[in-house]
């Protein structure tokens, strides 16, 4: 691994997230284009990220929200009777 690839892995989580100011940017995407490696590592982060956010996120059932609040205050009759 070289210099050039410590500082890209440094950033690639900001690279991917478009968090990076415009030169920093540039210098990443110029060493991607010649670092397989880098390139490879950079790719699966960034297919990783797309299917996460694909994922549905549930919402867990109303009910289970009543029986959370109904043990919560049964606990808290407990504990102040």
């Amino acid at each position: 691994m070289s210099q050039g690839c410590g500082h890209a892995v440094d950033y690639l989580y900001h690279y991917i997230d478009d968090e990076l100011t415009w030169s920093r940017r540039i210098r990443i995407r110029w060493h991607l284009r010649r670092c397989p490696n880098c390139t490879g590592a950079f790719g699966f982060e960034s297919r990783l990220k797309s299917l996460i956010q694909q994922c549905p996120g549930d919402e867990p059932p109303p009910e289970l929200y009543d029986r959370l609040r109904a043990l919560i205050r049964e606990e808290a009759a407990r504990d102040h009777p």
